[in-house]
């Protein structure tokens, strides 16, 4: 089958052929329709510091996708069947430590990630643990092949209250305006999106922002402040890792308020914390993934129903083979999600 890997500690990536998996008694073997391409990739082609410290060559990449089933396991029961749509957790957890054992596999003390610790989902075929696998039911493989990292904004904006509220979404990249839709789908009554690109601003104005600030040309604290008549707002999720936004993040929230933490800062970030944080009473949460499987429920009942729709921040869509071409596209920061059209939905 064909495949996108990574061959050797080098920067770049190979569209090669390599062997068909074979799914075991507790798996299920998925034909993969559709792949999200995301910043991890990004890292792992470049062969950056990060990549070189965890990839070992060769691994095939992905880990956000859809297709059907192809193969179902012996030992899997009738909780899936031959040709059902589906997508799937991409963490693969332990179930045994205390993390697993409390309801918090998310943080899994022995995760292992599709596309990063094992061969992934840039193929023609995959194979997943059945206990990972999520059934689509009418959801288009486009859409679920994005929902991990919409996942991942579902569980940075609901760690909260948000009904009624004023939400701050600093940084819109895909996540960050999945983030804004979300913060609206769930009545948010003021959502404030901020980013100094252009190209993102006017998605998220898509996604439903009722302001898109341009942080290279505006004080966005102030701006905040203006908006919320003087209070800052009530949660604000910090989308980008950049070091000056998530300053930000403590200045714009309202006392008692809640700043949800998702961008990775690179190196150590110099913070105010007696002014910023504890005098001001607020709540600081760190966000990793999905809560497994929480998260993964409320998108499904947000995406049946119709309460949201993420395809405004798919802009593009390239074939396997083409690869490079969608990297270049990430890289231009003129794209909102970039995905992969491995097989006809």
């Amino acid at each position: 089958m064909r495949a996108i890997r990574k061959s050797r500690p080098a920067p770049g990536l190979e569209v090669v052929d390599v062997p068909e998996p074979t799914p075991g008694p507790h798996d299920v073997l998925i034909r993969v329709r559709h792949a999200g391409v995301c910043g991890t990739d990004l890292h792992i082609a470049d062969w950056d510091e990060w990549a070189q410290g965890r990839i070992k060559p060769p691994v095939v990449l992905g880990h956000e996708f859809a297709g059907e089933i192809v193969t179902v396991g012996p030992e899997v029961g009738d909780a899936f069947r031959v040709g059902q749509s589906v997508t799937a957790e991409g963490h693969i957890v332990c179930g045994h430590c205390r993390q697993c054992r409390s309801g918090n596999g998310h943080i899994c003390q022995r995760t292992s990630i599709i596309g990063v610790d094992r061969d992934g989902a840039f193929a023609e075929l995959l194979t997943m643990p059945a206990r990972n696998v999520m059934a689509l039911n009418g959801i288009p493989t486009t859409t679920g092949a994005i929902m991990d990292p919409l996942g991942n904004a579902f569980h940075t904006v609901l760690t909260g209250e948000v009904s009624g509220a004023s939400v701050l979404i600093l940084g819109c990249g895909p996540i960050g305006c999945f983030a804004v839709g979300i913060a609206r789908a769930a009545g948010a009554a003021t959502v404030i999106a901020s980013d100094v690109n252009p190209t993102r601003l006017a998605l998220a104005r898509r996604m439903g922002a009722h302001h898109a600030l341009d942080a290279s040309r505006e004080d966005v604290t102030a701006r905040v402040a203006e908006i919320t008549g003087n209070e800052g707002a009530d949660l604000v999720c910090e989308m980008s890792g950049n070091h000056d936004a998530v300053r930000q993040a403590l200045r714009c929230v309202r006392l008692g308020g809640r700043v949800n933490l998702l961008g990775l800062p690179k190196g150590d970030v110099a913070l105010h914390l007696s002014t910023d944080l504890i005098f001001k009473g607020i709540t600081v949460y760190g966000v990793i993934g999905r809560r497994m499987f929480e998260t993964w429920d409320q998108m499904q009942r947000f995406l049946a129903t119709g309460l949201l729709d993420p395809t405004p921040v798919i802009t593009h869509s390239f074939p396997l083979e083409k690869i490079d071409d969608a990297l270049a596209a990430i890289r231009s920061g003129q794209a909102g999600k970039v995905i992969l059209a491995i097989g006809s939905s």
